[in-house]
């Protein structure tokens, strides 16, 4: 069995962790995007999963541009590609162009609720919503070839397809393991309190998701 490569992000820690947890790390292998070289031939894996990340899309690096080489790899090949935060970001940038991603003004931090607005194969189980961690400053913006397959009350692109590719993004952060969701959402407000959040309200709030995360990684590598 092929594993999954794991683009991993993260600028500090190990952003691979949560998919070896889920997944089972002998079906997982990482590469830390930030560091080493990018794998060579994306047949090797059933699938990839590009992280969240503490960078930003709108603030491009140099880093950055060997992922999106691996997407448009990726989508020649036929290679399904599931992009999680920073990740769903960059699959949008690296398919849809310039002014696919913005600054958002809603930002998110939090459980929120997230609803399903279209019927799709990565989304099995899961189509009457569910609540779920969110963390992020930036935001896809919908675009042609785009289908827009779920929204929150801040964010009007917390999922899509692209037409025609097995090609997801997801905003949210169903993977992080409870107890890192709470801390990142702590760091987060903290670091903002410009934008109102509560942390108190919202560590309380705090739920986990594994069972959203499990569902939804394995749709993924069975989708077509």
């Amino acid at each position: 069995m092929r594993p999954v490569l794991v683009v991993d992000c993260y600028v500090e820690g190990d952003g691979a962790a949560n998919y070896r947890r889920l997944l089972g790390p002998s079906r997982v292998e990482a590469w830390r995007a930030l560091h080493d070289p990018r794998p060579t031939n994306v047949m090797d894996y059933a699938g990839i999963m590009i992280t969240g990340s503490a960078a930003c899309v709108t603030a491009p690096e140099p880093w950055m541009d060997a992922i999106i080489d691996l997407v448009l790899d990726a989508r020649a090949a036929g290679i399904p590609v599931l992009g999680i935060c920073f990740g769903h970001q960059l699959v949008a940038h690296a398919i849809f162009g310039e002014g696919s991603v913005r600054k958002s003004l809603t930002p998110e931090i939090g459980w929120s609720d997230i609803e399903m607005l279209e019927t799709d194969a990565l989304f099995e189980g899961l189509s009457g919503g569910f609540s779920t961690f969110l963390s992020h400053f930036d935001e896809v913006v919908a675009r042609d070839k785009m289908t827009v397959l779920a929204r929150s009350e801040r964010c009007g692109v917390q999922a899509y397809r692209v037409q025609g590719a097995r090609i997801w993004g997801v905003q949210f952060h169903s993977e992080m393991a409870q107890d890192e969701a709470a801390a990142l959402a702590v760091i987060r407000i903290e670091g903002r309190p410009d934008l109102g959040f509560d942390v108190e309200s919202t560590v309380a709030a705090a739920k986990d998701s594994t069972s959203i995360a499990t569902r939804l990684m394995n749709n993924f590598l069975e989708a077509q």
